[in-house]
């Protein structure tokens, strides 16, 4: 364990590392301190996850009397605030944090992995892990704090900040006078490593400790000070424009809007999750810093526009707000404010026609640290078209839960927000696709069924994407009697025209029938998502909610006039494609489309049965087959 002897052989080795360093108080290592340095980390880093090893070791080792001897024996160790062991444990903390302050990013770096071993040796040995954990989140307080100077701020928040920074022990005060914003980027570094351990041990009671830690300190920290430094509109003057412009402001901002992705990807939306408790509480927090956010972040997005940081920091922001939409509880105001903001600050994106071909390279993958060989205007397009996705993706779940769901206080606020959901999705319609479209005596025209093809392929190209949008279309009500009231007329009214067209453009057992030929009617492709550790339960999910889809819209999927295409959309075609003849490579009429998806389907229903019986699947897909079986039958009975 790292208590005792280890937590003082430990204390002494990294003191031994960074006191002489301390002693010069000089800002930036030399090369040759700096080399000595890191060499001395390195063995420090090695000898902590050795102690990790044998803890593991011992603990599989233990069992009967030996088990119930120790934990009674750890319980009755005391790691109060005055003992020994927690003097040593909050002096490793305070030297390790401390060096998060140097002029080093190699050091920097060593020093957060030194740190994310030490919270695996503790939960290992399952001691003093507490302690820890709340110690670190002390040091992100403090480091805010000083990152914040008070000279700065109104006298409410230098009385705020004053209280606070007394509450901390001198230990942690000494280390952390130098802290800058690059620090408390580190620190959340750290704290965002700790948190994807601890989402592999599976162990919820280490889980609400460590949120219970966030929490906590995110209540203590003065965000109004925060906002004083990072706010646009303090930026047009003085040293603290220049902090808030700073290298060091920026990374701050795009290593916390990481650290709240992950956070909000680890916790749980059960819906009676207790109000009080750790999850819900850190996800209400984190709904309450999103506007803060967005207006810390927006100038830097404006001012950086194009560079690998800001698309980065957009990227975040979009995929921050997705998670956040999957919360039960979040209100509609907030959904409606999001997507208000979208529609001011991310416009280009929205308006960006869907219905054009774009083709992509067989050989390498979209976004892979290999498709540095294509040209900057390529790799620029490919950013751009991921942040359309999920900037399009982010618009339709704001609108989509606006119009359709119960999230609403009173009937007041019901009336408003479907009204100013259903104006957004009818511009942003009426800019992808001409009105007139849906006056013509078919339901389904070419003009409609374009325009869903090309809406598919643009999420062919991100798996995760693409199953969540898809599963968000299986939302869409269905009257088919009211459809076929529409169907051939004006509409005037406009909440009718705006569902019409919804109906029309994302009908699920439309898309689904897109989305197959999309993958060329191959059951291998859907297999392989199936079996996917990343997006086989999404697709898995989606399969059984449409395919029950299909079978209760049985007309629609048999006699639906599709157009089918083969080409070069899908970068999940078979090689055998390749050698296929100019003419099926062209876009045609594909009258065999219904015959193809039942082949397809009854294909993957036999291959699932096979590795079903074998155990190669991570979840139960009983549900699934008992749907596919279903949908054999109706193919038996139309026959």
């Amino acid at each position: 364990m790292v208590t005792g002897d280890r937590a003082s052989r430990l204390h002494i080795s990294i003191d031994r590392c960074v006191r002489s360093y301390f002693e010069r108080e000089v800002d930036s290592p030399t090369k040759e301190t700096e080399i000595d340095l890191l060499l001395s980390l390195s063995q420090v880093l090695r000898e902590v996850q050795s102690w990790t090893t044998e803890i593991g070791r011992d603990v599989s080792a233990e069992s009967g009397l030996l088990a119930v001897d120790n934990e009674e024996e750890t319980g009755a160790a005391s790691f109060g605030p005055e003992s020994k062991e927690y003097l040593y444990l909050e002096r490793i903390v305070a030297d390790l944090v401390g060096l998060l302050c140097m002029k080093s990013v190699h050091v920097q770096h060593l020093a957060g992995n030194i740190l994310v071993e030490v919270s695996e040796s503790l939960v290992e040995s399952g001691s003093q892990w507490d302690e820890f954990i709340h110690l670190l989140c002390d040091c992100l307080r403090l480091a805010l704090i000083y990152s914040c100077p008070i000279h700065a701020v109104s006298s409410a928040s230098v009385y705020e900040g004053s209280d606070l920074h007394y509450l901390a022990s001198d230990v942690l005060k000494s280390e952390l006078e130098k802290a800058n914003w690059g620090t408390v980027s580190d620190i959340f570094r750290v704290l965002r490593n700790i948190l994807k351990r601890l989402s592999q041990e599976e162990n919820e009671e280490l889980l609400d400790v460590y949120l219970e830690s966030v929490n906590s300190t995110f209540a203590k920290i003065p965000w109004c000070r925060v906002d004083t430094h990072l706010s646009s509109r303090h930026c047009h003057n003085g040293s603290l424009g220049n902090i808030a412009n700073s290298e060091g402001g920026t990374a701050f901002l795009g290593n916390f809007v990481q650290f709240l992705c992950s956070v909000v990807q680890q916790v749980g939306f059960a819906e009676d999750s207790d109000a009080f408790g750790p999850t819900h509480l850190i996800v209400q927090k984190t709904i309450e810093l999103v506007p803060d956010l967005l207006r810390w972040c927006q100038p830097k997005l404006e001012n950086q526009s194009g560079t690998s940081m800001s698309r980065y920091l957009v990227h975040k922001l979009l995929v921050l707000m997705i998670r956040l939409t999957y919360q039960s509880s979040i209100k509609c105001t907030i959904l409606l404010s999001w997507l208000q903001y979208l529609q001011r600050h991310f416009q280009g994106f929205l308006e960006n026609t869907l219905t054009r071909f774009r083709s992509v390279q067989d050989n390498c993958l979209e976004g892979s640290p290999f498709f540095v060989t294509s040209s900057d205007s390529k790799v620029n397009k490919t950013h751009s078209d991921h942040l359309q996705r999920l900037s399009v993706f982010l618009f339709l779940r704001c609108s989509f839960t606006l119009l359709y769901s119960s999230r609403h206080t009173d009937k007041d606020c019901e009336f408003e927000c479907r009204k100013k959901g259903m104006e957004a999705m009818f511009k942003w319609i009426e800019r992808q696709i001409p009105g007139d479209t849906f006056s013509g005596h078919r339901t389904y025209t070419k003009k409609s069924v374009d325009f869903s093809t090309s809406f598919v392929r643009l999420f062919m190209h991100e798996d995760d994407l693409l199953f969540k949008v898809l599963l968000q279309f299986l939302s869409v009500p269905l009257d088919e009697e009211q459809l076929f009231i529409w169907e051939g007329r004006f509409l005037q009214d406009e909440e009718q025209a705006i569902h019409f067209r919804l109906s029309t453009l994302f009908d699920p057992v439309v898309l689904f029938c897109i989305f197959l030929s999309e993958l060329h009617y191959d059951h291998q492709v859907l297999l392989d998502y199936l079996i996917s550790k990343d997006i086989g339960a999404s697709c898995a999910e989606y399969l059984l909610k449409c395919l029950r889809t299909v079978c209760d819209s049985w007309t629609l999927f048999v006699e639906f006039p599709f157009e089918g295409n083969i080409n070069y959309s899908s970068s999940k075609r078979r090689k055998l494609l390749l050698e296929t003849s100019e003419v099926e490579k062209t876009r045609k009429l594909h009258p065999q489309a219904f015959e193809n998806a039942k082949d397809c389907l009854l294909s993957l229903q036999n291959s699932v049965m096979k590795l079903h019986q074998k155990k190669l699947f991570p979840y139960n897909p009983e549900a699934l087959l008992r749907r596919l079986s279903r949908f054999q039958e109706l193919c038996l009975l139309h026959e």
